[in-house]
């Protein structure tokens, strides 16, 4: 695999962490079918990071894309923080 098609995928699975993240935060919002929609989007989501990745890099999964996928995922949440701090600076 070349060095262009790692980048991209390394970058593409930060993203996609990001965006998991994200979808995950706004599930848990609503309480009634919590466990229910969780088991669904994370299915979904493990099915369309595999399609993508197997349009990227023909499936090849290395430690580092899921070391990315979850770098997303703290920087997404550290994000969410971050914007709550300044909102709430802002309504003050």
């Amino acid at each position: 695999m070349n060095l262009k098609t790692q980048i991209i995928t390394f970058l593409f699975s930060i993203i996609f962490g990001f965006i998991f993240t994200f979808l995950i935060s706004i599930i848990y919002k609503n309480k009634l079918f919590n466990i229910i929609l969780s088991f669904i989007i994370v299915i979904l989501s493990a099915l369309l990071y595999f399609i993508i990745l197997l349009n990227l890099n023909n499936a090849i999964i290395h430690p580092y894309y899921i070391l990315a996928f979850i770098i997303g995922f703290f920087l997404e949440y550290c994000l969410k923080k971050i914007l709550k701090k300044i909102v709430l600076l802002i309504k003050k």
